[in-house]
């Protein structure tokens, strides 16, 4: 029995980790900055925000990861973009909103929590609408987060795309 459960992790591991690993390569390529939060940085930081708003602190203190990869070079946005449509089209996640304007093209996907106010993934791919040299971004946000407060994360941070999220409620 306990091998049966053991083979059982062990096919299943590959698909629990790829979306942590998915897009972690582009941490290695030249061109792409790169920002990636872990569980006990967010613990440390809901430690020592003392003068910090409570319901910011209750959201830091649920999230596991924060991944952030943008670049401004055509070829490695390419790149972005494939990956990002092969990891929505694993069907894990569905849309919440997207915007378009002449500049760029903003996509928000979430993965269901426990309730409605809640996701296990909050994911968003920014790129632009007319091919020029803007920004591409992918985000990755996991944990237990509340969909309600995670404007103010990226306000605190000052990540890219932090105008569209404050239109989510």
């Amino acid at each position: 029995m306990k091998n049966l459960i053991l083979g059982l992790l062990l096919s299943v591991a590959p698909f629990i980790t790829q979306a942590q690993s998915q897009f972690d390569r582009f941490e290695d390529i030249d061109g792409v900055s790169s920002v990636i939060v872990n569980q006990k940085a967010f613990e440390l930081m809901s430690k020592i925000g003392a003068e910090t708003d409570e319901e910011y602190l209750d959201l830091i203190k649920n999230i596991k990861t924060l991944k952030v990869f943008a670049t401004e070079d055509p070829n490695v946005a390419k790149q972005m973009k494939a990956e990002a449509d092969r990891y929505l089209k694993s069907g894990k996640l569905e849309e919440l909103m997207r915007v378009k304007n002449k500049d760029d093209n903003v996509k928000i996907y979430v993965k269901e929590g426990d309730n409605e106010n809640f996701v296990k993934e909050l994911f968003m791919f920014v790129n632009n609408a007319s091919g020029g040299d803007h920004e591409t971004v992918i985000i990755s946000l996991t944990g237990n987060i509340d969909l309600r407060q995670v404007s103010k994360l990226t306000d605190k941070m000052d990540l890219p795309g932090g105008d569209e999220l404050k239109k989510v409620k």
